[in-house]
């Protein structure tokens, strides 16, 4: 399965029903260095089988709320979730399936998405960057920037990979859009990988309920481009 650096776009699953048009502008966001998560991952393991120490399957963390600090010294809110998963393919299957834009696109929501390659130095210094327009009846525009790289051993043997990823430009309508994922082998099967999620989400009629339709949508994405099926 090939994957080449830079193709399609990541978009995250954002509706902003009822926003009239013209109340928000676009604006650029500095994507602060790092690529860790913010905190420990709360969400449970989904829960072994007798004959499957981790099902493939995503659990959740309870709703909460995130306070952060952004580069520019202001505090903000997000909408925050942790979550846990886990994909029957080795750790290095799916950190080259996560290379894949496509893996990361919630494809129910997205009207158009392309990749800007290479990606604006201004605004993005990771493996990719793209250009989303998503929402109905009224759209919005913004561009993400994702950084990923293997945290512990090498491309071929990956054991923990790290990936960050943040909206940098586009519609004040949404303040907050930041993500991390982790992905590493699972100890007692390394045959199966664990995939650790982390979303913040602060727009204008976005819920918990987004993130979870998000995160639910793209790990599906995942797990498929890990075992080499089609993508809708």
């Amino acid at each position: 399965m090939s994957v080449p650096i830079a193709r399609a776009s990541i978009a995250a699953s954002v509706l902003l029903v009822g926003v009239a048009a013209g109340c928000y502008g676009n604006e650029g966001t500095e994507f602060p260095p790092g690529l860790e998560p913010w905190e420990p991952n709360v969400a449970a393991m989904p829960a072994p089988t007798a004959d499957d120490p981790c099902p493939e399957e995503i659990v959740f963390s309870e709703d909460a709320t995130f306070r952060g600090i952004q580069p520019n010294g202001r505090s903000y809110n997000a909408n925050s979730l942790h979550a846990r998963a886990c994909i029957h393919q080795p750790a290095a299957v799916v950190w080259e399936a996560l290379q894949d834009p496509q893996v990361g696109r919630d494809h129910t929501t997205v009207n158009s998405f392309e990749v800007i390659d290479p990606p604006m130095a201004e605004e993005c210094d990771g493996l990719y960057q793209s250009q989303i327009n998503a929402g109905s009846p009224i759209s919005i525009d913004f561009r993400l920037c994702w950084r990923m790289e293997v945290a512990e051993g090498t491309d071929d043997m990956p054991f923990v990979v790290a990936a960050r990823w943040q909206k940098v430009w586009g519609t004040t309508a949404v303040s907050v859009m930041e993500g991390s994922i982790i992905t590493r082998a699972l100890e007692a099967d390394p045959s199966i990988t664990v995939v650790e999620y982390q979303y913040h989400l602060n727009a204008v009629t976005a819920s918990h309920q987004t993130i979870r339709d998000y995160l639910t949508v793209v790990y599906g994405r995942l797990r498929d481009r890990a075992h080499d099926r089609p993508l809708p």
